[in-house]
């Protein structure tokens, strides 16, 4: 692996794990959780995209290292978080994480 390598693959890294545990924060026009779904996502995506180019070249391991980030933080996000919302309906394997998001603060 190059330096250039070694370096997009420690900041996909830190990427990810920043954007699993910065918490969010009440806005006027988002509630903390919507705030930090959106922190989430974002340092997933930041993370996926890193770690692929670390891979590079060789494509085949670049596609499996971001996929592989992208199933973890997934998984964990069902698992763990109300993160994951498609339609307005929060998808999680617990109950109380289903719950709508409380109105914004302000």
């Amino acid at each position: 692996m190059t330096t250039l390598s070694w370096v997009l693959l420690g900041a996909g890294v830190v990427a990810l794990v920043l954007g699993a545990v910065v918490p969010g924060r009440d806005t006027p026009t988002a509630p903390k959780r919507a705030v930090k779904r959106r922190i989430y996502w974002t340092g997933t995506a930041a993370g996926v995209v890193l770690l692929f180019l670390s891979g590079l070249p060789d494509v085949q391991s670049a596609v499996a290292s971001a996929a592989a980030a992208a199933i973890l933080m997934t998984g964990m996000a069902y698992f763990r978080t109300p993160h994951i919302k498609i339609g307005g309906t929060i998808y999680s394997a617990y109950e109380p994480h289903r719950r709508p998001d409380p109105p914004p603060s302000g």
